[in-house]
């Protein structure tokens, strides 16, 4: 055990140090450039493909850590974690390291080439944190598709009664629930923010303590094991990445859109211009920690703890300055740049600017209005959701109340598979 137990480590040492190395290479590789050079294509190739490796370690790293050593197990036990939703908590964990690096680089070149020349000035960091963060969206969909098949495995094997191994909180059932925090469970629903008891966690905290969750890893799914498929459906009938792709389209537009139309436009058809426009384009990613923050909450159970409503809240108000106040400012900016009335200076910009403005802000107001509607109802309850709320916790109904505040919170409003959380779908339109 003591042996098996320092491989798992040595492993979750090697994908840090991968991790850690492609960053400091991409950082390297970088060092000669002059504030306004600009990158090669070749220069931006390297970069997006050490990209692909640092996001794809750091992933394996946090995978790893959860599922293959005794300080992930005890936190797996603790809170009654499936392997899918271990592989959703990384996914946002990821998701909020990126939405930092963007702020930082955002910031940075926002310093460097605002106070200087608002349409002329650049720094080479814009350019190329746009050739590396352009892996993290091609990357980001292969990584949401293993957390749908990790579901669907579940509900499949669960249909089956077929075993399920430890860290998925069941064993041999007969009963599925949908959605996130209801999946494949033994002798009743999980205990995840539902307010139900089950029989079944005593069970699965003993196996867990009992150390049978080492070859947990094992049930990530994977190419290699057949559980991930391309085209044709896996083992077990796990759908295929091409069927996710065509069953959620909305997410894959956003994560294309960004991942190669951004990438054009800031390295090639804006030719050089307006570096300060989009050092704010890269801070609208301040409200995504939040916004996965919320998301690990919700898995963990903690939908009803004081963190919980306070990340709200920070998400709530980063999320309207980020991404509702600084689009306006940044065109009134440009407007006193060219020394013009607001309207008039939005009007004289290229047909594509108005448009990518427009593409840009239309869907933020709309997610920002639903947040807000969540916030109302968390805060100011009707008469009709405390009396649900009352029912819940005598054990006679659902959490209905907090359904609806989870939906509105997320820019709810979208069509959400049972296999995905609200909290995923929406991290990905944000």
């Amino acid at each position: 055990m003591m042996e098996q137990q320092k491989h798992n480590t040595r492993g979750c040492v090697f994908s840090l140090l991968y991790s850690i190395g492609s960053f400091a290479l991409a950082s390297a590789s970088l060092s000669t450039l002059n504030p306004s050079d600009r990158i090669t294509v070749e220069k931006g190739a390297l970069l997006i493909s050490l990209g692909f490796v640092y996001f794809v370690a750091l992933t394996e790293f946090l995978n790893k850590l959860l599922l293959k050593t005794a300080l992930g197990h005890s936190f797996v036990k603790r809170y009654r974690l499936r392997v899918s939703d271990v592989l959703d908590i990384t996914n946002k964990l990821v998701s909020a390291v990126q939405a930092a690096f963007s702020c930082i680089a955002g910031l940075f070149v926002c310093r460097w080439s605002c106070p200087r020349n608002f349409l002329h000035a650049s720094h080479f960091l814009s350019e190329s944190y746009a050739w590396f963060a352009a892996s993290y969206f091609f990357y980001d969909l292969w990584s949401m598709y293993k957390i749908y098949a990790a579901e669907a495995a579940l509900k499949i094997k669960a249909k089956l009664g077929l075993h399920s191994s430890v860290g998925d909180g069941s064993e041999n059932n007969n009963e599925v629930s949908g959605g996130r925090n209801g999946a494949a469970t033994v002798n009743g629903a999980r205990n995840r923010g539902q307010k139900e008891t089950t029989v079944a966690g005593a069970e699965g905290d003993e196996t867990i303590a009992n150390g049978n969750n080492l070859q947990a890893l094992d049930d990530i799914p994977s190419v290699a094991r057949g559980t991930l498929s391309f085209v044709n459906p896996g083992k077990l009938g796990i759908p295929s990445f091409a069927k996710y792709l065509i069953t959620h389209p909305l997410m894959v537009f956003h994560h294309l859109f960004i991942g190669s139309y951004g990438l054009i436009v800031i390295s090639y058809l804006r030719g050089g211009l307006g570096d300060c426009v989009f050092s704010f384009m890269y801070m609208m990613e301040l409200s995504t920690p939040f916004v996965s923050f919320r998301g690990i909450l919700s898995v963990l159970g903690l939908k009803q703890s004081k963190v919980y409503v306070v990340n709200g809240l920070l998400m709530l108000i980063t999320f309207f300055w980020c991404r509702i106040f600084l689009m306006p400012y940044v065109c009134y900016y440009y407007s006193q740049v060219v020394n013009l009335p607001f309207f008039t200076a939005v009007w004289n910009l290229p047909w594509g600017c108005k448009v990518s403005i427009l593409a840009l802000f239309l869907p933020q107001l709309y997610w920002f209005r639903l947040m807000v509607r969540g916030a109302m109802k968390v805060f100011f309850p009707s008469k009709a959701t405390s009396r649900r709320s009352g029912n819940v916790a005598r054990g006679n109904g659902t959490n209905d109340a907090s359904c609806a505040n989870e939906v509105a919170a997320n820019g709810g409003g979208a069509a959400i598979k049972s296999s995905q959380s609200k909290d995923s779908e929406i991290r990905s339109l944000l």
